[in-house]
């Protein structure tokens, strides 16, 4: 059996729980790979954690072992900082790619910013691209390159250029990119989302008293249900709009808040104000077989992200038979009728 060598490059933390769709994607392809794949991780780790700095270490990674470099430390990778996170990784990543053997290895990378630091590596390299860049002119874009952006667009197509393979989740990013550089189309390739079908299904003798009881929520219909980070691209101050006004029809509505991020203080105040202690639940983080439980109970996915590539709960939302309403934004509508 030939041995593939994939090195991933991205700031994520095996141990961590940071939020996130580029996250998520990265578990399912490390999870669902096949045997002739190795992985190598260069990534970050949590202050207080037991994982090495600097040091290549082997660890179990979605069930996988892999070979795993955390090149820097990081209190909070949720909480944005006044220096981004990308940017101190890819500082972290020029200062010590010495220390790192990239060679017979494919390089994988998230983001296009990694990929300057190693601009002058001559191994293969794949980027994978997680939506739309033309999002960077919405006001409810995160990214600090929205401020630079003509920067951003100049220095992509030295990345493009360098990489043999783009694989890009959104229909419309993926059109976008190949008008814009006519040269390289053929390295341009459709990477359609994915989910875990063992994981989101539609439960048979579901238990629901069961699942609502162990969540703490109410047996009250109907539930609708929000899965996200709680930053301003998924928009969750229109969340809370939409449910109040849903609530003024349906009384008894709970909205189930699966997530967290830098408005959580603010979203959760507007909550408390509108609603008391009723109506809205919190549940932070939860794994993706809690989510699925949790879909399975409930009677509507409410969606209201300002953009999206291709938002992956959807998928995940209806194979569980669970409705999705939705802004009509990124692919979504390619799944969403009606």
């Amino acid at each position: 059996m030939n041995i593939l060598k994939l090195l991933i490059v991205y700031p994520i933390d095996p141990y961590g729980e940071k939020y996130g769709g580029i996250e998520t994607n990265i578990k399912s392809f490390i999870k669902d790979s096949p045997k002739s794949f190795e992985f190598e991780l260069i990534g970050i780790k949590k202050k207080g954690s037991r994982l090495k700095l600097l040091k290549w270490q082997n660890i179990i990674f979605e069930g996988k072992k892999i070979r795993f470099i955390p090149i820097l430390n990081v209190k909070d990778p949720n909480t944005r900082t006044l220096i981004p996170l990308t940017l101190k990784f890819v500082i972290n990543l020029f200062l010590h790619k010495g220390k790192i053997d990239f060679r017979n290895r494919i390089i994988i990378f998230h983001r296009v910013e990694p990929a300057y630091a190693l601009y002058s590596l001559k191994e293969k390299k794949i980027l994978f691209i997680h939506g739309d860049i033309r999002n960077f002119i919405n006001i409810y874009c995160e990214s600090r390159w929205r401020r630079i952006r003509s920067l951003y667009y100049f220095l992509d197509r030295f990345v493009i250029k360098n990489m043999i393979r783009i694989f890009i989740v959104s229909q419309k990013g993926l059109e976008y990119y190949r008008h814009k550089f006519p040269k390289y189309t053929s390295r341009f390739k459709f990477l359609p989302t994915w989910y875990d079908p063992l994981i989101f299904h539609k439960f048979n003798n579901l238990d629901r008293a069961k699942i609502l009881s162990k969540y703490k929520i109410l047996d009250k219909r109907p539930i609708i249900l929000f899965v996200g980070r709680l930053e301003l691209a998924k928009d969750p101050i229109l969340l809370i709009d939409s449910f109040y006004l849903l609530t003024k029809k349906f009384p008894n509505s709970q909205l189930i808040i699966i997530g967290d991020g830098t408005l959580r203080q603010k979203i959760l105040k507007k909550a408390n104000f509108l609603f008391g202690n009723g109506n809205v639940i919190f549940l932070s983080k939860r794994t993706q077989t809690e989510i699925a439980e949790i879909m399975n109970v409930s009677d509507l996915l409410l969606l209201t992200s300002r953009f999206e590539g291709m938002p992956s709960v959807v998928l995940e939302s209806l194979a569980c038979g669970l409705p999705v309403v939705s802004t009509n934004t990124g692919d979504s509508s390619l799944v969403i009728k009606n």
